[in-house]
C-alpha cells in the first residue's frame, strides 16, 4: 500500500473511532453486551489506525488487526441483538452464541466464513424482524447499513474494502445509536 492509501484507510478507521467514541459515551446500562458493540467498532477502529500507521510506529500490528477485523465482524451484531431483546434470556443467549462460535473458530484458526456468513445474516434478519415488529425505521437502516459492511464491501477490490468496510460500520454504529428501543441514558449524578 501507498502511503496515501494508508492515509485513507487510516481516516476512514479514525470516523469509525468516532462515531462508536460518540455512540458508547452515551452508553449506559447494566448488561455487559449494551455497549458490546460500540466498544467493538471502537476498539477496531484504533487498531485499524494503528494497523495501517505501524510504518510510522514501527510496529506490527497484522495479527492484532485480524483479530479484531473478525470481531468487528461476527460480534458486533450479535451484541446489538442481545441488547434489543435484552427481556428475553434464551433470544439473547442465541444471538450471543451466534457470535460466539464463529470468533472462537476464527481465533482457532478453523475459521468457517460460510457458516459466519449465515450466522450475521441471520441475525440482520433477526433485526429486520425487530425493526418491523417495533415500527423502528432506524433499525431497517441499522440493518440495510449491516448488509453493506458485511456483504456489499466484502465483495469489492480489496483497497475499497479496506476503506469501505470500516465507513459501513460508522454508518451502521450511527443507524443503531437512533433505534429508539436502545436507550442511551446519559448518568446523571445527584447534587445534594
Amino acid at each position: 500500500m501507498s502511503k496515501e492509501d494508508e492515509l485513507h484507510t487510516s481516516l476512514a478507521h479514525i470516523i469509525l473511532c468516532a462515531v462508536a467514541g460518540k455512540s458508547l459515551s452515551r452508553a449506559s446500562g447494566k448488561s455487559f453486551t449494551h455497549p458490546g458493540m460500540h466498544a467493538n467498532f471502537l476498539i477496531h477502529g484504533v487498531i485499524g489506525f494503528f494497523h495501517y500507521q505501524s510504518n510510522a510506529f514501527n510496529n506490527d500490528f497484522t495479527e492484532l488487526y485480524k483479530i479484531s477485523l473478525k470481531a468487528s465482524k461476527y460480534l458486533a451484531i450479535p451484541c446489538l441483538m442481545a441488547d434489543l431483546y435484552h427481556s428475553d434470556q434464551t433470544l439473547r443467549s442465541v444471538h450471543l452464541l451466534s457470535g460466539v462460535v464463529p470468533f472462537v473458530l476464527a481465533l482457532t484458526k478453523n475459521d468457517n466464513e460460510p457458516l459466519g456468513h449465515l450466522l450475521v445474516a441471520c441475525n440482520v434478519v433477526s433485526l429486520c424482524y425487530y425493526a418491523n415488529e417495533k415500527k423502528s425505521e432506524w433499525g431497517w437502516y441499522t440493518a440495510g447499513a449491516a448488509v453493506l459492511a458485511y456483504f456489499v464491501t466484502t465483495q469489492m477490490a480489496p483497497y475499497y474494502q479496506k476503506i469501505t468496510y470500516p465507513l459501513a460500520l460508522a454508518l451502521m454504529e450511527y443507524c443503531a445509536m437512533k433505534i429508539p428501543q436502545v436507550t442511551f441514558n446519559p448518568v446523571v449524578e445527584l447534587v445534594s
